[in-house]
């Protein structure tokens, strides 16, 4: 008998948390490697309690299933349905769990009536688990890898970490990932119209990094917007992502961490085409097919051209990735994964404060700056990247992971030259008149980094424990240059009124091009990590990562300094249930990391950063989940400008609050909220600026609501309608504080009708056509204009 085999076959560990049924039921197809085959309705309203400890797959669905009513059948070895028990065998289990408890017969899982001779039952609707597929509906996401590098319950990490599911970006249709970035508390994406030059995400007020599966992306260079290939989002705050190096080192801020879509072993696929407003087309494609039971293989793909609300400005990125897994579905998997990424756009330097925000004159938002016909700016990224999971014993397993990545980009841009220099935010003629230079960025990156980790999962007396050993390597060469070319006199190629701009002198590069900085940044470091849990309320999480960042930087100007700086990095923190729907936290941590595009002249030493962090993590019948938290951050070694070139010595703080919340109450309903108040300020004022200022871009007040209403019956099954608002309040756009651009709010609004093969589904972005400019960071200044109404309309076939 299959049943039976398997009911006294090889046990495993489960953590599964207390929460609805349908989704421990996802999660232990997962853990036990099964497809599991129910209709939703079945377990609709039904809670399981939480499961952990060692078991055999049987004896953990029997304790999931408990007082349910409803059972199992194995049909195979790695498939298992669920059937409603009837009247009569309700009746007969309860009697047997009544002889249970009478101590007459205590053999777990063979007191039940058999399961292979429950008649089978046709099932209408049917739901394959065992991989949560893309077309899950739940915005409520229980584990997490990327906090601990170990699949934990979110409410047992002691820390803010904040997951995007792809339910969630699949209602609200988003179309770029820092549109998709706005559902977190505390984070402030990149603007889509700057070149891929640098990851300018800042997350409670200071720069983050963003990794693909783990991986820096250092500049995150190339087509950084897609969410072809992004199956979910895990966003760490604060400088508590210790266990990650590569680049620039271990976070300071914080780290958005892309988890891309997987092979997976049912064949599927998948193509269609957005088309929208500004001349907007993007055709896409995601295909699965295994070609075997042990050899699987996806490829995604996407291509995207589009006109912009400001001038001038076209677009064009593609990117494929292709990814095969070999498996024996047992102990051992290989995952290798590539990404050829391009994207090329004239490079847009945004708007002057002064006739956008200030001044007693307008410049007429959409304006392009720039002589028209300049040859496009471009950002390209390659990779090949693998991950090798084993399973050593019940105990031990080991991961090791390893990438080469190439990049390049090329930044062309004829820059105003005001009075505040290439901030430019002041005119350097009144009443509107600026210089213009000829300038050029470019730069190309070598990238190898090997990491590999050890894990072990034991028990000992009251307490579950997890250990991780692990260590990383990571090198990264840059060369590049930038040059600028200001005419023959030194007074500018040209002056523009941008009253009523007209370019006089075509673009032309302003020297031959050649690499004349040479920067090598090696990271590497090992770490310890222990997670306990004590009887089964208070979790404990210990790391201790011994980390190095070596700074090798040169330049043609006599330039050659080097750094090296080890220093133990700690993180420790706790959990404890209040109830089991109530949590409280607290942490505290450290972080380090090197400092690209910066031109020093002293030596290049890495930030430092301290993160003190608590709150609440509340998880209510899985329904409403969420959490409310404080914290400071203490970043020191900051590049501060001097002269003509950069020091690691400023000294920044950010304190505030933040709330998160989802509230799920069925699978029909869906509703995101959060809200941040951000203080981040100058505690120094080495940067030149007073102590006490404000860092630039960051609004201290930010809030996102989201609802989404899905028609689960009748006619309107498969039509879902979703309604959000985006609030932003008043921001510096500089670090001297002197201009601020106003708060605003947005309206988002999307209709979509899905069935098993087609989707067809409708947004409209900044429904009322909202009027404001955002802050934009180009040479530390400017602005840059909000597009109007934009709609976007997406049909895709499904199989």
């Amino acid at each position: 008998m299959i049943e039976n085999a398997l009911a006294n076959g090889a046990t495993q560990h489960f953590n599964i948390a207390a929460q609805s049924l349908n989704n421990a039921l996802m999660r232990f197809a997962a853990d036990a490697n099964l497809e599991l085959i129910f209709n939703s309705d079945m377990v609709r309203g039904c809670n399981a309690k939480s499961l952990v400890g060692n078991m055999t797959p049987a004896q953990a669905l029997t304790q999931l299933l408990q007082d349910c009513g409803v059972t199992y059948r194995f049909v195979d070895e790695h498939t298992v349905t669920l059937e409603r028990l009837s009247a009569a065998d309700v009746t007969l289990k309860t009697a047997q769990d009544d002889k249970n408890r009478d101590g007459k017969n205590k053999a777990p899982g063979n007191n039940a009536k058999p399961v292979s001779a429950v008649a089978p039952v046709t099932l209408q609707i049917m739901t394959v688990t065992g991989e949560e597929g893309d077309d899950s509906t739940s915005y409520q996401v229980v584990n997490s890898i990327t906090a601990t590098k170990t699949d934990t319950p979110i409410k047992e990490i002691p820390q803010s970490i904040q997951v995007i599911p792809r339910a969630l970006m699949n209602d609200q249709q988003n179309i770029t990932v820092s549109e998709m970035l706005s559902n977190v508390s505390g984070v402030v994406p990149r603007n889509v119209l700057y070149t891929p030059v640098i990851e300018g995400t800042l997350i409670r007020g200071f720069r983050a990094e963003q990794t693909t599966d783990g991986f820096n992306q250092y500049y995150n260079p190339g087509d950084r917007e897609s969410i072809v290939n992004i199956d979910k989002i895990e966003v760490l705050k604060g400088s508590n992502a210790i266990l990650y190096s590569g680049g620039s080192g271990s976070p300071v801020g914080g780290m958005v961490n892309v988890l891309s879509k997987l092979p997976k072993l049912n064949a599927f696929g998948e193509a269609g085409i957005k088309i929208g407003s500004y001349d907007f087309y993007q055709p896409y494609f995601d295909w699965n097919q295994p070609l075997s039971d042990t050899v699987l293989f996806r490829v995604t793909g996407e291509y995207t051209n589009s006109q912009s609300h400001v001038d001038v400005i076209e677009t064009e990125r593609f990117n494929i990735n292709p990814a095969l897994t070999l498996t024996n579905n047992d102990t051992t998997t290989l995952t290798l994964q590539g990404k050829v990424s391009r994207w090329q756009q004239p490079d847009y330097q945004g708007l002057p404060a002064t006739g956008t925000i200030a001044g007693d004159f307008r410049i007429r938002p959409k304006t392009f700056i720039d002589p028209v016909g300049i040859a496009d700016s471009y950002s390209h990224a390659d990779g090949v990247w693998g991950s090798l999971d084993h399973k050593i014993n019940k105990i031990w397993s080991v991961n090791v992971k390893a990438r080469y990545a190439e990049s390049e980009f090329d930044q062309k841009v004829q820059s105003l030259f005001g009075a505040d220099g290439f901030v430019a935010d002041v005119p350097l003629l009144a009443p509107s008149t600026w210089t213009l230079a000829n300038a050029e960025l470019y730069q190309q990156q070598r990238e190898y980094s090997l990491f590999g980790n050890a894990l072990a999962k034991f028990t000992i007396g009251a307490t579950e424990n997890t250990f991780l050993l692990g260590a990383d390597y990571s090198e990264l060469d840059d060369d590049g240059f930038i040059n600028g070319d200001f005419g023959a006199l030194g007074l500018g190629v040209a002056t523009v009124d941008l009253t009523a701009p007209a370019f006089s002198a075509d673009y032309s590069e302003p020297t031959p091009g050649i690499n004349n900085t040479f920067v090598k940044n090696t990271t590497y470091g090992s770490y310890v990590q222990m997670q306990s849990t004590f009887y089964k309320r208070f979790h404990q999480l210990l790391s201790l990562r011994l980390g190095a960042v070596e700074i090798d930087y040169k330049s043609s100007t006599g330039i050659n300094s080097k750094t090296a700086q080890l220093q133990p990095l700690p993180r420790v923190g706790g959990v404890f249930d209040v109830t089991d729907d109530i949590a409280v936290f607290a942490s505290y941590s450290e972080g380090m990391r090197g400092q690209p595009f910066v031109n020093f002249i002293d030596t290049p030493l890495p930030e430092l950063s301290k993160h003190l962090e608590t709150g609440i993590k509340f998880d209510f019948s899985s329904q409403l989940t969420g959490q409310l938290a404080v914290y400071q951050i203490d970043r020191s070694h900051v590049a501060v400008p001097t002269g003509f070139g950069s020091i690691a010595a400023g000294q920044q703080r950010s304190r505030g609050f933040e709330a998160d919340a989802i509230w799920q109450p069925s699978d029909a309903v869906g509703v995101l909220a959060n809200y941040a108040y951000t203080q981040a300020r100058f505690t120094d004022n080495l940067a030149g600026v007073p102590v006490g200022n404000s860092i630039a871009m960051v609004p201290e007040n930010s809030g996102r609501l989201w609802a989404n209403y899905r028609f689960q019956q009748g006619a309107l099954k498969g039509l879902s309608v979703g309604f959000g608002v985006y609030l932003r309040s008043e921001a510096f756009v500089s670090n001297n504080n002197v201009f601020k651009t106003d708060g605003y709010h947005t309206f988002d609004a999307a209709i979509a009708y899905e069935t098993k093969h087609f989707k067809l589904a409708t947004t409209v972005k900044n429904l009322t056509g909202e009027d404001y400019f955002q802050p934009y960071n180009y040479f530390a200044g400017r602005v840059a204009p909000a597009g109007g109404p934009a709609a976007y309309v997406n049909i895709s076939l499904k199989y």
